[in-house]
């Protein structure tokens, strides 16, 4: 059983601030790599996400005017 009135000892509450230190600083350190690294685009590069169009096949186009009232 504990004799001090805290939740927590001095001990405890130390190694909980140094665990928040370092979860702060990995946190920054991974803002800062993603800030300055290019993103992953896969092995193909970004050629891979360029497609022709299918033959045939038209843009997506509206079915009516949304201006028009529906009668």
């Amino acid at each position: 059983m504990r004799r001090s009135n805290g939740a927590f000892t001095p001990q405890e509450r130390k190694m909980a601030m140094w665990a928040l230190l370092m979860a702060a600083l990995l946190a920054a350190m991974g803002l800062m790599i993603q800030q300055y690294s290019q993103p992953s685009v896969g092995p193909g590069g970004i050629d891979a996400y360029m497609t022709a169009s299918a033959p045939g096949v038209l843009d997506a186009q509206p079915v009516m005017d949304a201006v028009a009232p529906v009668v």
